[in-house]
């Protein structure tokens, strides 16, 4: 969908006056930009959606919702800094040699 998005007044006009054509309209645009993209993304995407529906769902409020789905975008960018930092991979970790003792055998 190349279809660009109506004019903010215009979309919170909808949000005031129309709630459901403006949650169509988002979903639209969400299915659009999934649908775009490569094809070996779009599985990943689809969960990522099914994901962000549901905190949208289990929110009490439009607020709590966009708290929420923000600290789920921030959890995973920091999972991605830390694996690009190669904190979460063992290969990137030295390993240091042990010094063995060898304890005197009891009788």
């Amino acid at each position: 969908m190349n279809k660009p998005l109506p004019s903010f007044a215009r979309l919170q006009e909808m949000a005031q006056q129309d709630p459901d054509a403006l949650e169509r309209l988002r979903q639209q645009h969400v299915k659009a930009a999934i649908e775009a993209a490569p094809e070996d993304y779009r599985k990943r995407l689809e969960g990522l959606q099914f994901q962000i529906d549901g905190q949208r769902r289990l929110a009490k409020s439009p607020m709590a919702s966009c708290l929420t789905i923000s600290k789920m975008m921030h959890d995973h960018l920091h999972q991605l800094k830390s694996v690009i930092e190669g904190q979460d991979n063992p290969e990137a970790i030295e390993l240091e040699e042990a010094k063995v003792l060898r304890f005197p055998q009891q009788a």
